[in-house]
């Protein structure tokens, strides 16, 4: 696979709300993926040559976010595409709709081909009505954050949880946080186990909706990943990746959050990935590794954990990945960056967090955990900091 790097040069006003520095990487070994399987389309190509190789997977449903699930597969075209391919092609779309009219003349056209009957078609039409795709999201000032969503990532307490975890906890609390995100691996955050760790979580009064451990845990042993959750009461576990990776090894890694989702959702815990820069920087015929991740995972077991601070590192917006991929973030990260590019207590840099609440109906938020990979001067008194901004912001 050839591999790209954009600018590195960071934007002053990203113009990207609501619903771990890098981690641990993990790197797999590339892999020469098979050609998906079927017969040559009409135009003699290949599906697995196909300009949507790396497209939505046809193991899903035609989805366009919460609410708006059509129930209709996500069948291959002629073309070696899915439905969704086709219908997204366009996106992001300038209204809601351009959005209705676009799905009503891919959907007509593949009723012609056979790929849907009419009854699917209609039914795709109904979920693109009921979809936020399109729809305005203004930022008006008359809106206030729901503080009971919001989090922390312990990574930004990482140097004091070790020795003193319910001094930290307790001062989290007593500032205004209600979640906490741990970050580590299975039965290590902190030198804790989950189990371990929730009385502490539970002394504080502070909840755990998410749990960071590592792929390597979800890919070898996902009932310890299930029991971990279970002990501490998390409903999402969310996993990173490695700079060095190429396409191949997104693809492979979206198998794998696939399967694992798939057998954690029976236990009530949904599969999260969170972001770094480089799979916005991991490059092919202008599909990135994010891309990949995203089309490739099933919206029914995988969402994403958008990082905004790394995606801004790339000049990439969060609300124009809301637009791009609506329904698909039920978590984010809360980072600042600097207009150097450093890292900053959130409302102390560059990033438009106003238009990211604003957008949390398209982008599907469930919950926003802050975060500072090198706090200062200490993690509390950053945490709070950041806190103290999401409490006065108005959006």
């Amino acid at each position: 696979m050839r591999r790209t790097t954009r600018s590195s040069a960071h934007a002053r006003a990203v113009k990207p709300w609501f619903a771990a520095a890098v981690a641990a990487a993990l790197s797999l070994p590339v892999l020469a993926l098979p050609a998906a399987a079927g017969t040559s389309t009409a135009d003699g190509t290949s599906p697995g040559t196909s300009s949507c190789a790396y497209g939505y997977t046809s193991q899903a449903t035609v989805w366009f976010g919460a609410g708006a699930d059509s129930g209709v597969p996500n069948r291959e075209t002629r073309r070696g595409c899915t439905v969704m391919d086709e219908i997204m092609a366009e996106a992001p779309f300038a209204t809601h709709g351009a959005f209705v009219r676009t799905v009503s003349s891919v959907t007509k056209g593949l009723v012609r081909e056979r790929v849907l009957t009419g009854g699917e078609r209609r039914d795709i039409v109904r979920a693109a009505t009921y979809s936020e795709v399109g729809r305005p999201h203004p930022v008006t000032g008359d809106r206030s954050v729901d503080l009971s969503s919001i989090g922390l990532v312990g990574y930004t307490v990482r140097a004091t949880m070790p020795t003193d975890a319910a001094g930290t906890l307790a001062a989290l609390a007593a500032c205004g946080f209600r979640n906490i995100e741990p970050s580590g691996a299975a039965g290590n955050f902190y030198g804790y186990s989950a189990a371990e760790l929730a009385p502490l979580t539970d002394a504080a009064g502070l909840e755990v909706p998410s749990l960071g451990v590592s792929l390597s845990n979800l890919r070898d042993d996902v009932d310890l990943v299930a029991a971990e959750a279970h002990a501490i009461g998390a409903r999402y576990v969310r996993v990173s990746g490695s700079g060095s990776w190429t396409l191949a090894d997104y693809s492979r890694t979206a198998a794998i959050l696939n399967e694992a989702g798939e057998r954690l959702s029976a236990e009530g815990i949904r599969v999260a990935y969170h972001n770094h820069g480089y799979e916005f920087e991991t490059e092919e015929d202008g599909v990135t590794g994010y891309d990949v991740l995203v089309r490739e995972t099933s919206p029914a077991f995988v969402t994403m954990e958008l990082d905004v601070y790394w995606a801004a590192s790339t000049d990439t917006s969060a609300t124009d990945l809301f637009a791009r991929y609506p329904g698909r973030f039920e978590l984010l990260h809360l980072k600042d960056i600097a207009e150097d590019g450093s890292f900053a207590d959130v409302g102390a840099g560059t990033i438009d967090f106003a238009g990211i609440f604003a957008a949390a109906p398209l982008a599907g938020v469930r919950y926003g955990f802050t975060e500072h990979d090198q706090p200062s001067p200490d993690g509390v008194t950053s945490a709070c900091t950041s806190l103290g901004y999401l409490a006065e912001l108005r959006y």
